[in-house]
């Protein structure tokens, strides 16, 4: 397994104490994504992408459903590989989830609507953090979308 390398955005995260968990977290599905894509063939990992890793159980996203057929009849010996990499993992779950073409991506511009709770949250996160480039780009993210007034 490669040395992990940290990105720009790891670091200026990795700043902030109270975002070490999904640092690490990140972390963790990067380099279990690693391990997945290196197990498959390329065909196979390119329309495939990790979901998550929780409790034992590893959530698989396949771009279309002969792909997930695939992932499916593989998933053991995954587990054994992810297993011998010194991962808890008991089971695989496969989900199709269509990603679109990857040869040609089409900017499309995303509509994100936070909802009362989650902008009063996201407020209070930024009042208790300490100033950082995390702090700073919560703080863009929430002037974009309404939630802070600007300074």
């Amino acid at each position: 397994m490669k040395p992990f390398r940290l990105t720009k955005l790891d670091r200026v995260l990795s700043a902030d104490g109270e975002l070490q968990p999904v640092v690490a977290k990140a972390r963790e599905l990067r380099t279990v994504a690693g391990v997945v894509h290196g197990f498959l063939s390329a065909d196979l990992a390119r329309c495939t992408r990790v979901g998550n890793l929780k409790d034992g159980k590893l959530t698989l996203f396949a771009d279309h459903s002969a792909a997930a057929a695939k992932l499916q009849l593989l998933a053991p010996a995954l587990i054994r590989v992810l297993q011998d990499g010194h991962f808890q993992v008991n089971s695989v779950s496969v989900r199709v989830q269509p990603n679109g073409p990857r040869s040609a991506p089409q900017q499309r511009q995303k509509t994100v609507y936070f909802s009362t709770h989650a902008l009063e949250s996201l407020r209070a996160l930024h009042a208790r953090m300490a100033p950082s480039p995390a702090r700073d780009a919560l703080a863009k993210m929430l002037r974009r979308h309404g939630g802070l007034r600007k300074d």
